[in-house]
């Protein structure tokens, strides 16, 4: 078994609801609402990068499944949205500010709101 293989074969370990996972909404551009899993990594209110130390904006790394049915197939950053909890228990939509990652398994995405 390659790494790629088991890669993906280890996604749904990460995205378990009983273990790292909680539900997001995902939004595709002008698209349906679709719930999945996903492991959500939240920052602290940090810079913007247009404006350095005067506004603030709040970030999250986001882990979800790349495949059709229990997660995304694929990503649009200028479209997409993603409604996740902050780190008050509030709802938030989110902007999908950079794909940093996305092999056979899994997306990593930064996003901001």
């Amino acid at each position: 078994m390659s790494l790629k293989d088991r890669i993906a074969a280890d996604a749904p370990v990460f995205l378990n609801p009983g273990e790292f996972a909680e539900e997001i909404v995902y939004t595709a551009g002008g698209g349906v609402p679709k719930t999945i899993q996903a492991m959500v990594v939240r920052y602290e209110l940090s810079p913007t990068e247009e404006n350095v130390y005067r506004s603030l904006k709040k970030q999250a790394e986001i882990f979800i499944s790349r495949d059709e049915v229990t997660g995304i197939a694929a990503v649009n950053k200028k479209d997409d949205r993603i409604t996740l909890k902050d780190t008050e228990g509030i709802n938030q939509e989110a902007r999908i500010n950079d794909v940093i990652s996305g092999d056979e398994g899994m997306w990593h995405l930064l996003v901001g709101w």
